[in-house]
């Protein structure tokens, strides 16, 4: 099969090859890849920022396709299922699992990082983080990352009816979905983007008001900011917030080091939470609305999977809204 392979970290040394067809092992199910998410998860593992395992690697985090073939032991997945695939690996029985929180699975990892991964025509993963979709594979492709990490931001937040919310760095993939999921729950939200002239049109169709820094500032205080960006954005966050404000936090794309004023965290009462993923039974609900036309998927540029170079730089591209793919 043709797959996306390095066999040394770095962009340089990224190759298409024909490497052999994976096979099902007990519990597990082969996947036909249709369409794969473009990360910045998959360019931190592919520059080497990201430690991946094994090597050489087949990179990629986040995939939709249809059952190939099914290993012994596998029920309810038959081959020709169109399915999208959970990516963080769980066990099943240590103490987070056991209260639903996959995603902080003890002995846990991702896969594309810590197994191989859906940059291929073919992909193994377990059976248990296999769900069937009935929607389109290419808006399928946009789940496992994206929009379960903008939903557990949502969740985390703990967002009332009515609250005021501000989503920075709205643009890409996590921010077009946590706009939605924010709205969802009843929050005012506010889209927050240095290129408004660039991606007004694009997130306004998304139902929320669209503003550049200069006017959230205006617009502050905010109940809760919602931002995966990172550092970069941290003091522009922060200094939206108002008394009992929360703050979540699911990334550190532009760095991870930042300053705090202790007094005013605890003066004001405010909140600064981590989220990280999703848990797998939040998975199903994302799929589910997806299937309903409650959420929709934003896609910024689709390219084959020769041109897997092009899609990992386009992620820093001024135009970029939403997701970008790569076709198998």
């Amino acid at each position: 099969m043709k797959a996306v392979v390095f066999h040394n970290p770095g962009l340089e040394n990224l190759r298409i090859e024909e490497i052999p067809n994976p096979k099902p092992g007990p519990g597990e199910v082969l996947i036909r890849v249709k369409y794969v998410g473009v990360n910045p998860l998959d360019y931190a593992v592919v520059s080497g920022s990201t430690k991946a395992s094994p090597m050489p690697h087949v990179p990629g985090s986040e995939f939709a396709g249809v059952v190939e073939e099914v290993g012994a032991g596998v029920a309810g997945i038959t081959p020709g299922a169109p399915v999208t695939v959970y990516n963080r690996l769980f066990c099943g029985s240590c103490r987070h699992c056991l209260t639903g929180w996959t995603q902080l699975c003890e002995t846990g990892g991702i896969i594309g990082v810590s197994t191989q991964g859906g940059m291929a025509e073919y992909a193994v993963v377990p059976a248990k983080n296999v769900e069937r979709v009935n929607a389109d594979l290419k808006d399928a492709a946009t789940l496992p990352i994206g929009a379960l990490t903008a939903y557990n931001m949502t969740l985390r937040a703990s967002i009332s009816p009515g609250e005021k919310v501000a989503v920075v760095g709205a643009s890409g993939n996590v921010g077009t979905y946590a706009v939605q999921f924010a709205k969802m729950v009843g929050g005012e939200v506010y889209a927050v983007t240095r290129r408004r002239e660039v991606v007004a049109t694009a997130l306004s169709q998304l139902g929320v008001d669209v503003v550049t820094p200069e006017d959230a500032r205006r617009l502050a205080p905010f109940d809760v900011v919602l931002d995966p960006t990172g550092a970069a954005n941290w003091g522009l966050s922060t200094s939206l917030l108002g008394r009992g404000g929360r703050y979540v936090t699911a990334g550190a794309l532009t760095g991870s080091e930042v300053s705090l004023d202790l007094r005013r965290l605890y003066g004001q009462q405010i909140s600064v939470i981590g989220s990280t993923g999703g848990r797998r039974a939040d998975f199903k609900t994302v799929i589910r609305l997806l299937e309903a036309g409650r959420i929709r998927a934003v896609i910024h540029a689709i390219y084959p999977l020769s041109d897997v170079a092009k899609a990992l730089a386009d992620l820093s591209s001024p135009g970029r809204v939403g997701k970008i793919l790569l076709e198998i």
